[in-house]
């Protein structure tokens, strides 16, 4: 029997992840559990913090459009990097609420809106793209120099966004091509370069692997990365081809190959063709992909690499688990959802509206 609301909310229990986001060493009962860039009721740019009760709040206020946070591992700071092709990025305290400084994209450069902690916290890394070229780089930043760069690598590609330090490895999403027009990244659109994910070493940023989309899947740009916890990697795509909705937009890296995730072509297309943030549940079994220009969450089992099962949130992007098949959502419109995902389907249990339209990305310490 399908997965029902009821049943659903059966299995929920007490919201157990009301408490997520409090074991950090730094933080306060009272800090957000999540953080993400958002826009607020006057029009502002700024921090927005959410709890396990799915109460929002407002943080510190930004001068820019922000794309994603990282928190750092002991929860006492937090970046955030401007949307592309911003080159300025936000150091914040670990609940968002205070900005103590800010640095910049290399000269010549712009930030993806992307970056990650390293090396236990001591390093970040900020993906970067030459302006000019659409040349990818990976900036390896100092936090306690005050994130000033210290050595880049390649990116192993074209107009990387998303970058991640996962298993041993620094893991970059080389786009190639965006899916929209920036100004002052001349090259993207134009290129005839495959989208790729690339292995670096973390010592010495050599290249140890590159998965390229194929042939037939050419027109797809690859944008964001997850780790599951037996080690593995999940790679979302983007279709750049104008209504495009039948190609698959998840994959799992298999060595040098992309190996699709699979689904009913009805739910494939509620996605709009545009994966626009991955998460991975507690269990490592059921993965989320928002699709906001489809307005769903499909989720995924990792088991048998088949879709279960849809929601429907107008303009949904951000996506974070809280538990055994549990995941929030967060919209463009100001929707928050609980949602829960079974091997015979997904279902919405709990949603409420907030004053901040959320940008694409939630960061946080859940389990």
């Amino acid at each position: 029997m399908p997965l029902s609301r009821r049943a659903a909310l059966g299995g929920l229990g007490a919201l157990a992840f009301a408490g997520l986001g409090h074991g950090r060493a730094h933080a306060s009962p009272d800090d957000p559990a999540f953080l993400s860039a958002a826009r607020a009721s006057d029009g502002g740019y700024r921090i927005g913090g959410l709890d396990g009760a799915l109460e929002t709040s407002e943080g510190v206020a930004a001068p820019v459009r922000l794309h994603a946070l990282s928190l750092r591992p002991d929860g006492a700071e937090a970046v955030a990097v401007g949307r592309r092709p911003g080159d300025i990025a936000l150091v914040l305290d670990g609940a968002g609420r205070a900005r103590r400084s800010t640095f910049g994209a290399s000269p010549g450069r712009r930030f993806a809106g992307h970056g990650a902690y390293a090396a236990h916290g001591r390093t970040f890394l900020t993906s970067e793209i030459n302006a000019e070229t659409g040349e990818g780089w990976i900036v390896l930043r100092d936090v306690a120099g005050g994130y000033a760069p210290r050595a880049e690598w390649r990116s192993g590609g074209i107009g990387p966004h998303d970058v991640a330090s996962l298993g041993g490895r620094v893991v970059v999403a080389n786009g190639a091509k965006e899916p929209k027009t920036d100004p002052g990244i001349r090259s993207l659109g134009l290129t005839t370069a495959r989208s790729n994910v690339a292995l670096l070493d973390p010592a010495t940023g050599a290249v140890e692997a590159i998965a390229e989309t194929e042939a037939d899947l050419a027109s797809l740009s690859l944008r964001h990365v997850v780790g599951t916890p037996d080690g593995g990697l999940l790679v979302a795509a983007q279709d750049t081809e104008a209504g495009a909705r039948d190609r698959p937009l998840v994959a799992r890296l298999a060595g040098a190959r992309l190996r699709w995730l699979d689904a009913d072509p009805d739910l494939l297309a509620r996605l709009g063709g545009s994966v626009c943030s991955l998460a991975i549940d507690r269990s490592g079994r059921f993965v989320a992909a928002s699709g906001p220009k489809g307005g769903a969450v499909v989720a995924f089992d990792l088991r048998t690499n088949d879709a279960v099962g849809a929601v429907a949130i107008p303009d949904v992007c951000g996506l974070a688990s809280v538990g055994d098949g549990r995941f929030v959502a967060t919209s463009g419109l100001g929707e928050v959802a609980l949602i829960a995902v079974r091997e015979d389907g997904a279902a919405i249990v709990r949603r409420r509206a907030s004053a901040l339209r959320w940008d694409n990305h939630l960061a946080g310490h859940a389990a």
